[in-house]
């Protein structure tokens, strides 16, 4: 019995800690499920899986570039960039209704005429992280096919950091305006359906390719396996859909960065055009 005892305790100090990178502007619901999803994981994995919370995508970058974080999930954009200045990789990618992809929202107050983007001219308007896609590159590409600039084209343009705090900004009148993520809109309709029933969508842009995990070149090829095999999975097992669901999801699949090229054409053409 001591024998077994001095066993377990053993495996359970040479259990590798792997941190998991989230952005911080999350809700209460969303920390208790980033637990709960780590804590399945890390049962079907035997590894000891940490949430690290960064401020921005920049931080998460440095996070990720630094070995601080060996797992983040992460936007489309950043990963696209990442992939060729600090060799990210991609793990898995989330599944909506439609397969990996979502799309660009722009969401007004309900009570408001407005029927289009470009009549938010000479507005306050919110996008999320300067780097995520469809808080930020999305509607500046949009923007940019018609001779536009975001930070000349709302008065004032602001960053939230966060497309939940971009939706409330809307909703408590500060911005005329937001581009949000879908998916985090339609999971906020889920959660805090007072907020949205307040708000409409006049307008989507996409599809586009969903946003992924991803590893850093200091995770081993044995750790990368056990993780992704596990978020497989994960919609096999009665406790794993409960944790999909409360994340808006249906499930993960694997992709290649080819399929990311729509995004990587959107970076290329606002690069090439930022001069005029």
């Amino acid at each position: 019995m001591k024998l077994i005892i001095l066993f377990v305790l053993f495996g359970l100090l040479q259990a590798k800690e792997i941190r998991v990178g989230f952005t911080a502007a999350i809700s209460k619901e969303d920390f208790y499920t980033v637990h709960r999803f780590l804590d399945y994981l890390s049962k079907k994995t035997g590894l000891d899986l940490k949430p690290v919370f960064a401020k921005s995508y920049d931080e998460m970058d440095f996070f990720l570039n630094t070995g601080h974080v060996h797992i983040a999930y992460i936007c489309g954009a950043p990963f696209v960039d990442g992939s060729k200045r600090f060799g990210y990789n991609l793990l898995v990618a989330p599944l909506s209704e439609e397969g990996p992809v979502y799309y660009s929202y722009v969401v007004v107050r309900k009570e408001k005429r407005y029927s289009s983007i470009f009549e938010l001219k000479n507005k306050p308007y919110a996008f999320s992280d300067p780097k995520s896609n469809s808080g930020s590159l999305v509607p500046s590409y949009i923007l940019a096919k018609k001779g536009y600039k975001p930070s000349d084209f709302f008065k004032p343009l602001i960053y939230t950091y966060s497309h939940s705090e971009s939706i409330m900004a809307v909703y408590k009148g500060f911005v005329e305006g937001a581009s949000v993520d879908s998916l985090v809109y339609h999971h906020m309709e889920k959660v805090q359906p007072n907020i949205t029933k307040e708000l409409k969508v006049i307008q989507k842009f996409g599809p586009f390719p969903t946003t992924p995990f991803v590893y850093s070149r200091y995770v081993d090829k044995e750790t990368v396996e056990k993780l992704r095999t596990a978020m497989l999975n994960m919609n096999r097992d009665e406790e794993g859909r409960a944790i999909l669901e409360k994340m808006g999801i249906k499930g993960f699949t694997r992709l290649n960065l080819s399929f990311y090229k729509p995004i990587k054409d959107m970076i290329a053409y606002l690069n090439s055009n930022a001069g005029r």
